[in-house]
């Protein structure tokens, strides 16, 4: 799992709305690291912890929702919401195909036949699912999400 990243120059005595921003600006920035590593797809574990660090983001903004204009918090949190709720379909398959793999090691030649298409199978599927995750990414990008939301924590409290 993705160690959260420490927040430069953080001050608990500062005022809360600096706190913030600096809190959000790190967590936002950690998801976005491994943006490349999980349009790549060549290591799960970019993926693992873009999800866990945009969960991160998730719980910061939901700690203080109170601070952010309603209807500008809403759009950014589903924006957020379907970005980690596509990780997450591509991570289960991530998970299930290690598990199946892992299992059909220790089963003999004839059962590895029947695993090995079931492998297969759940491969397929996974990449479909990689290609939306891929597509949300991009619309993401094109339609200027990380601006907005860069915005949007400056205009916190």
């Amino acid at each position: 799992m993705a160690k959260a990243r420490k927040i430069p120059y953080f001050n608990p005595e500062q005022p809360l709305n600096i706190c913030l921003r600096k809190i959000l600006r790190t967590r936002f920035n950690e998801m976005y690291s491994y943006e490349k590593g999980t349009i790549a797809g060549k290591d799960i574990e970019y993926l693992h912890d873009m999800r866990v660090s945009s969960r991160r983001v998730q719980a910061a903004l939901k700690i203080f929702r109170g601070a952010f204009p309603r209807k500008k918090f809403k759009n950014i949190y589903l924006k957020l919401r379907t970005l980690i709720r596509t990780l997450g379909e591509v991570r289960h398959y991530d998970v299930l195909i290690d598990m199946l793999v892992k299992y059909r090691n220790k089963l003999g030649d004839k059962e590895r036949k029947a695993f090995d298409l079931l492998i297969i199978r759940q491969n397929t599927i996974r990449e479909q699912k990689r290609k939306i995750l891929i597509n949300i990414i991009k619309q993401l990008e094109k339609s200027g999400s990380k601006e907005e939301f860069y915005k949007f924590i400056t205009e916190a409290l």
